[in-house]
């Protein structure tokens, strides 16, 4: 009976981080060729409108800590669901860019509702021998929602219009369900302040470090996920025959991101991964494979080469996720769910940043050198780690 309890949040969970990360917040990467055609924008004015989204994610990831201090999980987790469900009714809409931002900024608003409450939810409501298997599971749901993404936009090329109400009504879906499945848990409210700690202990090195890394890894993973698909798109020789059907390049960069979808599942390997490399060792071998990532994409002038650039992007960005997570609550051991935050808040702040710099600097430089750019910055993430380290071990030294 409780082994049945227990993964009662399974199927709601994943299909609520399948709309709040999958569709509400990746899959606008996925339409931007059609978007660029259908509003007649430039590379600029694309990475503008998806600043957006990740600007209204950081304000709501900042409102977090109040919020699921003070409001029951589930309650935060239909709200997200219900913002990415109008979100992308209003993409469904737009009549211009105008309101195309609008509805991509409401969409951005799920993860930072519907994500922060599944920790509180599974802590709640399951036995704590199971509790990370199942987060691990719940927490693939981003790979779910970028796989089903894809065929749509394969199939349905002339139609994005249907496409965004179909995920509108897959969010919909996914909210009844848990409303349906999830009871209600209640949190007690708090008289103590968010951080008990002063400001001098966020400036520890090991503090410092993980967040600058979460900052950094905010900035260069939201180029790939706003980008790869419109920058294989704009490679016009690109093309693939399966059987008798000839796919042109931006049906061919659709399928590659159906390749990232699917690629993200081996996140929930993540655990045993830094149960044996350690935190540090093993955000800095991610890392390194994400700048190859990079590299690689721009290359690319086939499928293949694509796909591998896909795969270890999409393997590899949740296994970094799922590595920031563990090291903050390593790093901030004494003040745990504080510390899971504030990284997190940090990563919104890069992923905010990320389309920002791109708006401002692509139409001098180019997409190619901003993928190249954000290869580089994403190198910096081992050297980092490597200094850090590297003093500690010095003033360890000569004590």
């Amino acid at each position: 009976m409780q082994i049945t309890l227990d993964y009662r949040i399974v199927g709601p969970g994943i299909f609520i981080t399948a709309t709040s990360y999958g569709l509400a917040r990746y899959a606008y990467g996925l339409f931007i060729p059609t978007f660029r055609e259908e509003f007649l924008l430039t590379d600029a004015q694309l990475a503008l409108i998806a600043s957006f989204s990740y600007g209204s994610y950081f304000l709501v990831t900042l409102l977090g800590i109040y919020i699921s201090s003070r409001l029951d999980p589930r309650k935060s987790l239909i709200a997200g669901g219900l913002a990415a469900s109008f979100g992308m009714l209003v993409m469904a809409c737009a009549t211009d860019y105008r309101l195309l931002a609008l509805g991509v900024a409401v969409a951005g608003v799920s993860p930072g509702l519907a994500y922060t409450p599944i920790s509180g939810l599974i802590s709640a409501l399951v036995s704590p021998s199971r509790q990370r298997t199942i987060y691990a599971i719940v927490n693939s749901g981003t790979s779910l929602g970028v796989v089903l993404s894809a065929p749509f936009a394969i199939l349905m090329p002339n139609q994005w219009r249907g496409c965004w109400i179909v995920f509108a009504g897959f969010s919909i879906l996914s909210t009844w369900w848990c409303a349906k499945v999830i009871p209600p848990v209640p949190q007690a409210r708090s008289s103590q302040p968010v951080f008990a700690g002063s400001v001098r202990h966020l400036l520890r090195p090991d503090k410092v470090l993980v967040l600058s890394i979460a900052t950094l890894i905010g900035i260069v993973t939201s180029v790939y996920w706003t980008f790869a698909v419109d920058l294989l798109a704009s490679k016009t020789s690109l093309s693939l025959k399966i059987g008798e059907v000839e796919m042109h390049s931006v049906q061919v960069a659709q399928l590659f991101w159906a390749v990232v979808g699917i690629a993200g599942f081996l996140g929930v390997f993540a655990g045993a991964v830094v149960n044996r490399l350690g935190c540090a060792l093993a955000l800095s071998v991610f890392q390194t494979g994400v700048a190859l990532a990079l590299v690689l994409l721009p290359l690319s002038d086939n499928f293949a080469l694509g796909a591998v650039s896909g795969f270890l992007f999409g393997s590899l960005f949740v296994f970094v996720a799922a590595t920031l997570g563990m090291w903050s609550m390593e790093v901030f051991s004494k003040d745990a769910s504080v510390g899971f935050g504030l990284v997190f808040l940090a990563l919104s702040v890069g992923q905010f940043f990320g389309p920002l710099l791109i708006a401002l600097t692509v139409e001098k430089y180019g997409l190619a050198t901003m993928f190249f750019a954000a290869a580089g910055a994403s190198g910096l993430a081992p050297v980092m780690i490597f200094l850090v380290h590297k003093a500690s071990w010095e003033t360890a030294e000569l004590s």
